[in-house]
């Protein structure tokens, strides 16, 4: 076995620079952050006219089998023996089918567009692609963000810059492209227009091989001085999944994703759709709350969160993240049911600006501590038992928050049917029925949800004092390997 506690120590004082080349790996996931939260339900059931519920219902099933196979790969990853090592060949084959992926998801063609069935099946498969070769890329590339340091602090700054860029790059997409090609153009709302999503498809593509070579060039340097993880294998993938199960720490970590997952699936399903018909935005409106809230919030995160990470212990600030979101979201939507909003539509939009920049910053700094805690996670793990199994524990932690998520695209689409939002309506033209429904899933139905994670958050129970102590007793333990190896004759 190589000495995994030595090569930490070796490229633990990561530069400015080269968290950057790291963070660039984040790019695809954002991509694909934006076209799920903002363009593909709208996309297929507005512009495409295929169903909400068929629409709802592929994404479900993309997301379910993300899920599933994430732990696999997360376990294949942990095991592979290569020259390049264990985490850069599965990022490497992703890349061009992930490109691919995009190109087709946006680009359906003309034969398929008259038929539900064929719409359907063309959606479904491109999206399986998109997702499928993301797994293979983002779970090696989140188990090298835990191994390449063990510092307590600076798994934090890493996962923060990883956080930030995701954020930043996944509302630039949204934001350009509602402005520069989505935009009204001779009365006519380019959100509406196919060829718009055709050329946007060809975009993400290019964005997807270029920073995906990047990340793969800039984290080339680490390879050895990684573990190779040829000893801590196990003759059993299953085995290795179901064991990460025995630390409370990750049992609660998971099912707080669960909650969080949910919420995200209705919200990345439904926030465009209620901005264009709760809210009655135009595209520019929206794509200044799809930028503006979240560089506000990226901004805030990256000037406050050294200071937040040093005043509060990592489930201080998971706690706290949690119960200031579930507040958020119970006053803004019921004040615009219950008519209590000013006539003022600039006020209108500044607090709905507020509130989404509130959401943002507490969702950032949330992702930040959950990715950070995961990283410790597997230190606690190695001591239980033996093993570095950073792209399991990753892995079968978004496994269940991806699996809810899915539930809440089947949900979210088939709901969009049964409040009568119709393909092709124009904002105003809807009926008292929609607007009730979006405002009251949009905000107190999320909350609530809400409850589960800020429930979970109280019970885990990790601190820097803690983990000094793994760190120390898994030193110890190596350090009384290499006596005896070196004892022995």
């Amino acid at each position: 076995m190589q000495n995994f506690h030595n090569h930490c120590k070796d490229i633990s004082g990561i530069s400015f620079q080269n968290r950057l080349l790291y963070s660039s790996g984040i790019v695809s996931h954002a991509l694909k952050e934006a076209a799920m939260g903002v363009f593909i339900l709208f996309y297929y059931k507005q512009v495409l006219g295929l169903s909400g519920t068929l629409t709802g219902l592929a994404i479900a099933i993309s997301i379910i089998w993300d899920g599933i196979s994430d732990p696999m790969i997360g376990a294949w990853s942990d095991r592979l023996r290569s020259r390049i090592g264990r985490r850069h060949p599965l990022m490497i084959a992703a890349v061009i089918p992930l490109a691919a992926g995009f190109v087709m998801l946006y680009g359906p063609p003309d034969t398929v567009l008259s038929d539900q069935g064929q719409l359907f099946a063309w959606l479904l498969i491109s999206i399986l692609l998109v997702r499928t070769a993301l797994t293979f890329f983002m779970v090696p590339y989140l188990a090298l963000g835990a191994e390449i340091t063990n510092d307590y602090h600076q798994r934090s700054q890493l996962a923060g810059m990883r956080t930030i860029m995701a954020w930043f790059i996944g509302t630039l997409a949204s934001a350009t492209g509602l402005i520069f090609l989505f935009n009204e153009e001779n009365g006519l709302d380019g959100r509406f227009v196919i060829d718009n999503y055709h050329f946007f498809g060809w975009i993400n593509g290019f964005l997807v091989i270029l920073f995906s070579v990047i990340c793969i060039a800039g984290t080339w340097q680490y390879i050895p001085k990684l573990s190779s993880g040829a000893a801590n294998a196990s003759g059993n993938m299953l085995r290795d999944l179901f064991s990460t199960f025995r630390n409370k720490n990750f049992r609660y970590m998971v099912i707080l994703d669960m909650g969080l997952g949910g919420i995200g699936g209705i919200t990345a399903t439904l926030l465009m759709v209620t901005y264009t018909y709760f809210w009655q935005l135009d595209a520019t409106q929206t794509s200044i709350l799809f930028a503006g809230p979240i560089i506000v919030a990226i901004l805030l995160v990256a000037i406050f969160s050294g200071f937040l990470n040093r005043l509060f212990e990592k489930q201080q600030l998971l706690r706290l993240t949690c119960a200031l979101t579930t507040i958020n979201l119970l006053w803004l939507t019921p004040l615009k049911l219950f008519d209590l909003l000013p006539d003022n539509s600039a006020v209108v939009f500044a607090l709905i600006y507020v509130n989404w920049a509130v959401h943002v910053t507490m969702t950032i700094l949330r992702v930040i501590a959950v990715q950070s805690l995961l990283a410790d996670i597997v230190d606690e793990q190695e001591l239980a038992t033996g093993k570095r199994q950073e792209g399991v524990i990753f892995a079968a932690a978004f496994f269940s928050a991806k699996f809810i998520s899915g539930f809440g695209y089947l949900i979210a689409g088939p709901f969009l049917d049964l409040i009568g939002l119709q393909a092709g309506a124009r904002p105003g033209e809807v009926s008292s029925t929609v607007l009730w429904g979006l405002g009251l899933i949009m905000g107190p139905g999320l909350a609530i949800i809400m409850l589960l994670p800020l429930w979970m958050s109280f019970k885990v129970k990790m601190s820097h004092a803690s983990q000094l102590e793994v760190r120390q007793a898994l030193s110890q333990r190596q350090q009384a390997g290499d006596s005896s190896n070196n004892a022995t004759p």
